[in-house]
């Protein structure tokens, strides 16, 4: 989950409940939301574009989802081409190009598509990841969930649902969209932290539906409460069905993960590592640009009702998931909870344990492969040589499984 701490202090005065305003349509611009029935340039520009999907009313009010699809160089030259075969695994990334190296290559017809899934407070905006994955022959697409990102509306309270099978609606109707492009490719499912939960309870749910499972720093596990969540659920259970809106209390610790993605190694306020001295302009030193009202500073309520969905996904990853699909499950080398602003917040999940990731990773199937980085929370916002590392495996991974 991206921003785990849940501090008190909100970013701005609309996020005090969760609840956004106007200003969470910002990042759209004069033309608004994308529309219902096409796809329209979206706000990464003009290799991508985005389509509203409308859903069903839930729970807690009208709901939207975003899909979005990637349109480079090379998804645009064999954008109505038949499949062709696997790809071998592609070469070793070099540290200077931090995407596919295959992505310069003659464009060729997609053997499999990819739908990425983001985490908490969080929407779609890696685009290094759509420029791999269409460089390495993938059909790039990725999903802003219900009551986040470009799915987010005035009056909401930002990513609340009250059961997590409601994002089924999400990812089917998604895939409708996604198999009207392309109907019979190979599918690949990829989540990051809580995004990374979702999948895998999606893919449980779904056998026979993917062919393969992508994680990064996924969430499978509430930190160190696993052996505390058979005393914690009746209580939170209770609570959640007297006042599902109860913001559950959180800690006051500083927000590393945010400032390190914001502010990059310049908030540092020291020389760079010898290893980053080649790359001044990587946003891993400058800062990477999201929208802030899609992604805030010090995040938002965790209310009871969402959280008791949660600990109800991780009873399911604990007791019940039993993946018969390949899966790659990507996290940190190391997690860092300390006080300080230093340098092991770069190299480190400074949001997740990483002992529990693989602990829960192992125990999903029989075909699982586990790959550490010594690299951020999404470790695609890592240093260029760590996301180097991270697309090459991914790569690789893709050509041998996929």
């Amino acid at each position: 989950m991206d921003d785990i701490e849940l501090p008190d202090t909100p970013a701005s005065p609309e996020s005090f409940n969760g609840l956004v305003d106007e200003k969470v349509l910002a990042p759209w611009g004069e033309a608004g939301p994308a529309p219902v029935d096409r796809w329209r340039q979206d706000v990464l520009g003009a290799d991508y574009e985005s389509r509203t999907i409308p859903l069903m009313d839930d729970d807690a009010g009208p709901v939207v989802a975003t899909l979005v699809r990637y349109r480079g160089p090379a998804s645009s030259a064999r954008a109505s081409s038949p499949a062709a075969p696997a790809l071998s695994p592609a070469p070793t990334t070099s540290p200077t190009d931090t995407h596919s190296a295959r992505s310069e290559a003659t464009p060729q017809p997609p053997h499999f598509i990819l739908l990425y899934i983001h985490g908490r407070n969080d929407y779609f905006f890696q685009s290094e990841l759509a420029e791999d994955i269409d460089g390495c022959g993938g059909a790039f697409y990725a999903l802003d969930l219900r009551r986040y990102g470009r799915s987010l509306r005035p009056g909401q309270r930002m990513g609340f649902v009250s059961n997590l099978s409601l994002y089924d609606e999400d990812i089917s109707e998604a895939l409708d969209l996604i198999r009207e492009d392309y109907p019979d490719l190979p599918l690949v499912l990829m989540g990051h932290s809580t995004g990374g939960l979702l999948a895998t309870l999606w893919a449980n749910r779904h056998p026979g539906a993917l062919d393969g499972l992508i994680l990064n720093s996924a969430w499978l596990e509430m930190q160190t409460m696993a052996s505390m969540r058979s005393a914690v659920a009746p209580i939170l259970e209770r609570i959640a069905s007297r006042n599902p809106m109860w913001a559950v209390p959180g800690g006051d610790g500083p927000d590393h993960y945010g400032r390190s993605l914001r502010e990059g190694w310049n908030a540092l306020d020291a020389p760079l590592p010898d290893s980053l001295a080649a790359y001044p302009d990587d946003p891993a030193i400058k800062g990477w640009s999201y929208a802030l009202e899609w992604k805030r500073p010090g995040s938002y309520p965790a209310y009871a009702a969402w959280l008791e969905a949660i600990l109800d996904g991780h009873e399911n990853v604990a007791s019940s998931v039993h993946l018969d699909i390949p899966v790659l499950s990507m996290m940190s080398t190391s997690s860092y909870f300390g006080e300080e602003f230093s340098e092991a917040v770069f190299s480190s999940d400074v949001v997740l344990d990483r002992e529990v990731i693989l602990e829960r990773s192992a125990r999903l199937g029989p075909l699982v492969t586990m790959a550490s980085f010594p690299g951020k929370h999404d470790l695609l916002l890592s240093d260029p040589q760590v996301r180097a590392e991270v697309y090459d495996t991914m790569n690789r991974w893709i050509g041998a499984f996929i």
